[in-house]
């Protein structure tokens, strides 16, 4: 044995005495031993030929008949154990097989004894026969040493004490010649049958280890797709009454005119938008994630885009005592204009943030792969450990006391789930101190393919009747009962229902037209929105407009309702997005 092998067999004892282990080596010498039987065969026959022409007895033809049939039932049992589908059938044939082979090998080392000292020629070439057949079926059948020890003591045994008597120079010389063969023979059959034992050892523990590895994994994915389900869930609870909440203050607020408290109310409905504005950032994240988000690249004027992110922010930087500066350089990029500007105003509000004095600059450069749009700032800057980090949700730099005044944390994790979605390269540079800048690669567009902004799609058919009739379907009472109270001053009828038999119920007893179907995801027990909707559609037409109401952020809910098409509203609902969406149908 080799001393890498000495080393490492004291360790897989044990594995080398796994069942597994010793049921390979004997599939695999079955394998070897078809190619040995074959061997056995065609050396029998060349033997007896030879043998044959120097006139030997006629003996030497029913000594290989017997040889070439102990061959074919090796070949048969073998076959017998290719074809079995059970572990234990390979292991329950080891004790035949080896009866059957110790039979053949006896018959076949015989062969010396019986036709020896015909010749000194013939003596030579018997004995250089069995050396070579010794040696080619050695090493066919060295995973089983039981195998190895009867192939070659009782192939060569009789061979040497043959050789031994005879007492002659010439056969002293092949007596030593063939036992040192069978000794080195001996030795590597062995040393082959311990690699092969430790190599199938040892790939059986790597695939135990990677079952076990893969059942981590999956208890890893189960524990996330847990985790999710209830994030999904806790948003959802935690939505419902921020929704109702919001529909309240609406109605509150359309009802309060010129008095003291109208401030109060106003007050109320930002707080509401900062909630709101807290969850949908975790929203855009799911979305983002859920892959829900398709983008439509055209090619544009860069200077547009800019022009409306110095709308938005132009004021805040004033605000803070900034300067904001845009140069667009009469770029054109070829990139989806929503989501390219979500990109910058995110870096934007980042950086007017994380700036104290100064400024900050957005530009357009030109770059080898496009154009290079770059949010330079002289603020407080991100160290270089850190800059991994500012991507993960919910980390904010140099904010550990979570001031809600400088955001959640969610804008930089959006931009990098964007500039993938876009295929847009982002990178970041930072000084500690002296501020940042951050670069998102967009391919250049060419002047000659600039086409119009695409006008929005309307999700619902334009109506001429002055008096709508809505059917909510929601098991939140507080919801349907805001709902109503929202509506109420549009002239909108809202009939209520918190299941899908009273829905059904109320939209066959409903003397008016259903105009539109408000449904939550989640309904009582396992109902959901999905199957509210096509039960009403079921009474009220397939053409019935529908939206589908939810608070759930899970991207496996977000990528169900648009595989289904539905027209999806997230809660939180800001009332003036429901008040737009039914002031449509009124018109």
């Amino acid at each position: 044995m080799t001393p890498e092998l000495a080393n490492v067999a004291p360790a897989a004892v044990g594995a080398v005495e796994d069942r597994r282990v010793t049921e390979e080596l004997y599939r695999t010498a079955y394998v070897g031993d078809r190619r040995a039987a074959i061997a056995a065969v065609l050396a029998s026959l060349f033997v007896a030929s030879a043998l044959d022409r120097q006139g030997a007895s006629k003996s030497v033809w029913l000594w290989c008949g017997v040889c070439v049939l102990l061959a074919v039932l090796r070949l048969l049992l073998i076959w017998r154990v290719s074809g079995a589908r059970q572990s234990q059938d390979a292991l329950a044939l080891r004790g035949p097989w080896l009866a059957l082979l110790t039979v053949a090998t006896c018959t076949w080392g015989a062969g010396p004894p019986l036709f020896l000292s015909q010749t000194p020629a013939a003596d030579t070439l018997l004995t250089g026969i069995w050396l070579a057949s010794a040696g080619l079926t050695a090493p066919l059948l060295a995973a089983s040493r039981p195998a190895v020890y009867l192939s070659l003591l009782l192939a060569l045994g009789p061979l040497l004490a043959t050789l031994a008597l005879n007492g002659s120079g010439d056969s002293l010389f092949l007596t030593v010649l063939a036992a040192f063969f069978l000794l080195v023979l001996m030795r590597l059959a062995l040393d082959q049958n311990d690699s092969l034992a430790l190599g199938l050892a040892a790939r059986f523990h790597n695939e135990d280890l990677v079952e076990q590895l893969r059942a981590q994994v999956e208890v890893v994915a189960r524990a996330n797709r847990e985790k999710t389900r209830f994030l999904a869930s806790a948003a959802h609870d935690l939505r419902q009454p921020l929704h109702a909440l919001g529909m309240f203050c609406a109605a509150l607020d359309q009802r309060l005119k010129d008095i003291p408290e109208k401030p109060l109310v106003r007050n109320m409905m930002d707080a509401i938008e900062a909630l709101e504005s807290s969850f949908g950032a975790m929203l855009d994240i799911s979305r983002l994630d859920a892959g829900v988000i398709q983008k439509a690249p055209q090619t544009f004027p860069i200077r547009d885009l800019f022009r409306r992110l110095y709308q938005q922010f132009g004021g805040d930087a004033e605000a803070r005592d900034l300067s904001l500066r845009f140069r667009a350089a009469r770029r054109k990029v070829l990139s989806d204009p929503q989501l390219l500007e979500r990109v910058l105003a995110n870096l934007v509000q980042n950086a007017l943030r994380y700036t104290r004095r100064g400024g900050v600059l957005v530009a357009a450069r030109r770059h080898p792969d496009g154009v290079a749009l770059e949010v330079w700032d002289t603020g407080v800057g991100i160290g270089s450990d850190k800059i991994e980090m500012i991507f993960q949700e919910f980390y904010q730099v140099d904010n550990p006391e979570r001031d809600r005044n400088r955001g959640l944390g969610m804008g930089l994790a959006i931009v990098q789930r964007l500039c993938n979605l876009l295929e847009h390269p982002l990178q970041v540079r930072s000084t500690p101190g002296r501020g940042s800048v951050f670069r998102v690669i967009v391919p250049a567009g060419d002047l000659g393919t600039i086409e119009a902004p695409p006008l929005e799609a309307d999700t619902l058919p334009p109506r001429t009747v002055a008096r709508v009739t809505v059917l909510l379907i929601d098991d939140e009472r507080a919801i349907r009962e805001a709902t109503r109270e929202l509506l109420r001053p549009m002239l909108v009828d809202v009939i209520v229902a918190a299941t899908i038999a009273e829905a059904v119920d109320l939209a066959k007893q409903s003397s008016a037209q259903i105009d539109l179907i408000l449904s939550d995801w989640r309904l009582r027990g396992q109902e959901n929105g999905l199957d509210a909707v096509r039960a009403v559609r079921a009474v009220c037409g397939d053409s019935t407009p529908a939206v589908l109401i939810t608070g759930d952020t899970s991207p496996e809910l977000l990528k169900l309702a648009h595989e289904r098409g539905l027209v999806i509203l997230h809660k939180p609902l800001q009332p003036r997005e429901l008040m737009r969406l039914v002031e449509r149908l009124a018109r």
